[in-house]
């Protein structure tokens, strides 16, 4: 009995001594845990780390405040002597090497004989869009800078200025509290991994991708861009912003939208098609007394008005881009190629070429061959998972609930605003009473 007793009081005092560590170590733990929250706080405030790289990174504010450069407005490109024997226009990629890889082949392309001109879009959405820049960069293509491809190079930028230094997990804390510089700037979208993992050869090529490409005789009345062309401002005076991303042109000018207003390249034809053709400035003329988007010319175009006449200095950025090339708003450009409007698919007119075939969709990835004006398509899985047509409807279904809910509150709030009815006299009710008994 007491040698058991013995070992009982060594066990107790045993079972005390792991407590009080026990006890010890997490409290250190925790402390531990207090100073890696407030360093992330601290990280993410600064936009960097707590050391050097927080110095660069800059404070909150400015990751808040940091506004990317606008592309070059529009890259007149020479063909050289002796110029290709073929121009090979390429819709919307959006990732899908493998089919990228198998159009180059079902044209035959030859690289030094051939000048291959993308149409923009060439990431995000596909399987592999580092893999079709470094492609593209690697057979001396052209290409127009498309609404992702701009996501991308604004995403790559950030991460080089303030962003530098950030983790993932603290560039998800700022997006989940407002604190990241543009709205469209969602990590889970995939343009933050492309950005972060691209070549820096690979992104500076696609960082040089214009916002309109022009070219020369005996092709100087085509014009390339990803989206389209405001057909009430000449070319010097277009929005790369709105180039990259317009479909429709609607009462407050281009949108991106398909269900307001009429497509921007209906719009070009009735315009420039019956006329064979016109200068940007004659087209403004013409245009200033057209019923059909005169709300859009008057907008643009009235005396005192605009971001020129405020001193806006987005407008002197793209006059400086173009400063060498106003010229070209005298050229004679009637035909556009573009992308873009997957929700319409191809869309091949006289004198506007629509691209965008719905590749990554599961639809075909496009080739428009000067001369000749051939197509050449190869079929393409859908790799989005979701048709681009399901995708608009969601949207649209979306939208008219959401349409619907206001008229409603609207209604509620109007009911609550009106005048209570008023309260019937006492003396009229007697009367009521007494004549349905006399009757």
């Amino acid at each position: 009995m007491p040698v058991a007793r013995r070992h009982r009081g060594k066990a107790v005092l045993l079972l005390a001594v792991l407590a009080i560590a026990y006890m010890l170590m997490s409290s250190n733990s925790s402390d531990k845990g207090d100073e890696s929250a407030a360093a992330l706080r601290r990280r993410a405030d600064k936009g960097g780390d707590s050391n050097s790289s927080s110095e660069s990174a800059g404070d909150s504010d400015a990751v808040k405040s940091f506004r990317a450069p606008e592309p070059q407005l529009i890259d007149n490109k020479a063909l050289g002597s002796p110029g290709p024997e073929r121009l090979i226009f390429i819709g919307d990629i959006h990732g899908s090497v493998n089919e990228f890889n198998k159009l180059l082949e079902t044209v035959n392309f030859k690289q030094g004989s051939d000048q291959i001109i993308l149409v923009g879009d060439l990431v995000a959405k596909g399987p592999d869009s580092l893999g079709v820049v470094n492609k593209a960069r690697s057979i001396g293509a052209w290409g127009t800078r498309g609404n992702h491809d701009d996501r991308v190079i604004r995403w790559r930028q950030f991460l080089d200025g303030p962003g530098k230094g950030l983790s993932e997990d603290e560039i998800q804390s700022l997006e989940d509290s407002g604190g990241l510089p543009y709205d469209d700037f969602k990590i889970s979208k995939g343009h933050y991994d492309i950005a972060a993992n691209m070549p820096t050869c690979d992104y500076l090529y696609l960082a040089d991708f214009p916002a309109i490409i022009t070219l020369p005789s005996p092709y100087d009345q085509w014009v390339v861009v990803h989206g389209g062309l405001d057909p009430s401002k000449a070319i010097s005076q277009q929005s790369a912003e709105d180039v990259m991303t317009v479909r429709n042109i609607g009462p407050d000018g281009p949108t991106s939208e398909t269900d307001v207003g009429d497509a921007w390249f209906d719009l070009w034809a009735e315009q420039i098609g019956p006329l064979g053709g016109l200068s940007a400035s004659s087209l403004m003329e013409d245009m200033s007394s057209s019923t059909v988007i005169s709300k859009v010319v008057s907008a643009s175009s009235s005396e005192g008005d605009g971001p020129e006449a405020s001193g806006d200095p987005e407008s002197s950025n793209r006059k400086r881009q173009v400063a060498n090339s106003t010229s070209l708003d005298e050229k004679q450009f009637k035909k556009i190629i573009y992308g873009h409007d997957a929700s319409r698919a191809l869309q091949i007119h006289d004198i506007t070429k629509g691209l965008d075939s719905r590749c990554v969709y599961g639809g075909q990835l496009t080739a428009f061959i000067l001369p000749g004006e051939e197509l050449v398509q190869v079929d393409c899985p859908n790799y989005d998972g979701d048709d681009v047509a399901t995708s608009d409807n969601r949207r649209r279904r979306r939208d008219r609930m959401v349409l619907r809910a206001k008229e409603l509150q609207a209604r509620r709030r109007a009911r609550r605003r009106s005048p209570p009815p008023r309260p019937v006299p006492k003396e009229r009710l007697a009367n009521a009473r007494r004549r349905r008994v006399e009757i």
